[in-house]
């Protein structure tokens, strides 16, 4: 079986707050042009609403959860207002695992990087902002549920029965619900 070529673009996934941004990046640039990219994501007119309030497109009546909520992506003027960074995978732990029940770390990723080599297609990056004396503040990011708040617990299939059947050949019916 023949292997894959790598992508010649990477698609990435830039995270802050409520927002995720898609960007495509060639694998031979850098991540300064991750980053240039990314601000200019943060600065376009899509997220700026009349009133100066960023806007986050969403579905109906979120609109006002994300004006008026606690955690409001801030205003940036160029890159150096902000960093790029990835989550520290824990060594034997699963991502699933880490990211629930421990804080997570963030690494930095130098924008001298080529992206190549340094990240995979469809990796998901990290905003870390500067407050006004140049500090990194914490990355915020809210993940968000996979079940619904009305849905209740998922449902499971149901179990095998017990008692010996006969198998047959030819199709299979479908259990009884």
């Amino acid at each position: 079986m023949l292997s894959r070529a790598p992508p010649k673009a990477y698609h990435l996934l830039l995270k802050t707050h409520k927002l995720t941004i898609f960007l495509t990046v060639h694998q031979s640039s850098t991540i300064a042009k991750a980053k240039e990219e990314a601000l200019s994501a943060l600065t376009s007119d899509v997220l700026a609403s009349p009133s100066g309030v960023p806007h986050f497109p969403t579905v109906p009546g979120e609109d006002v959860d994300m004006v008026e909520g606690n955690a409001q992506v801030p205003r940036i003027q160029s890159t150096e207002d902000f960093e790029l960074c990835r989550a520290v995978k824990d060594k034997g732990k699963s991502n699933a695992a880490s990211f629930a029940s421990t804080p997570v770390s963030y690494e930095s990723l130098n924008p001298s990087t080529p992206v190549k080599g340094l990240l995979s297609n469809w990796e998901i990056l990290y905003v870390q902002f500067r407050d006004e004396d140049g500090n990194l503040l914490p990355v915020e990011v809210s993940q968000p549920s996979l079940l619904d708040e009305d849905d209740e617990e998922p449902r499971r299939a149901p179990l095998a029965q017990e008692s010996p059947v006969a198998v047959s050949k030819g199709k299979r019916k479908a259990p009884p619900e």
